[in-house]
């Protein structure tokens, strides 16, 4: 299993961040992540590998001035 914010999900094998979110609603505007305590931006979902009990948290672009 994995966490994203609150949710838990499946965890299966060769699974990497892009696949992981293109299963959830509303991540639109999402361009960074934190995996693990990590951040990891949106050039990089397609490349890095999510393992087991990983913990994400989705963190949405904010704008303002």
């Amino acid at each position: 299993m994995i966490k994203v914010d609150d949710k838990q999900l499946p965890w299966s094998e060769n699974m990497t961040l892009s696949s992981v979110l293109k299963t959830l609603d509303s991540v639109d505007l999402c361009a960074v992540v934190r995996l693990n305590g990590k951040l990891v931006s949106s050039p990089n979902f397609d490349k890095t590998p999510i393992e087991n009990n990983a913990e994400i948290q989705l963190l949405p672009l904010v704008a303002g001035g």
